[in-house]
């Protein structure tokens, strides 16, 4: 597994961006995700977005590079309790039209297997359950019945 940064592919994602935290070469040994991983692993994360048909239009119109400080704050006030953001997470969906649930299931889908591609651990475990909670409950706010394939499991 390389130890370089994470280089988005498109110019619109570009600028200095943090590296990611150094993983070891072993090929199943995969560092858990701390808070410093989390602007790259998001610069990736879009960067998939942005070639998936399904998902490409909604984030088409916005500059990334500016808004992605904003979603790693999300992810680091819900996973480190860093409190870095404020704001209304939701408010921007209400603007998509034609949001339905395989909208949500691919976007989880693809955050499960950037995820995955670099990170193993107790912290990346919470960022998948937090994804699918906060987007089951995007869903149900937005009048989306949730995929049955996301559905939070309960013992």
């Amino acid at each position: 597994m390389s130890t370089l940064p994470i280089v988005p592919a498109h110019d619109r994602l570009s600028g200095a961006q943090p590296q990611a935290a150094p993983r070891q070469n072993a090929a199943d040994s995969r560092d858990d995700l701390h808070e410093r991983d989390l602007q790259p692993l998001l610069v990736e994360f879009y960067a998939a977005v942005e070639k998936d048909a399904l998902l490409a239009p909604y984030f088409e119109s916005l500059d990334m590079a500016a808004h992605i400080p904003r979603i790693a704050d999300f992810w680091s006030t819900l996973l480190f309790h860093s409190g870095r953001y404020t704001g209304n997470a939701f408010r921007p969906h209400l603007e998509m039209p034609g949001l339905e649930a395989e909208h949500f299931a691919r976007w989880l889908a693809t955050l499960d297997a950037t995820l995955d591609a670099s990170f193993a651990g107790p912290n990346t475990q919470r960022m998948k359950s937090f994804a699918q909670r906060v987007g089951i409950s995007m869903q149900l706010r937005l009048g989306i019945a949730p995929s049955a394939a996301y559905q939070i499991d309960r013992p």
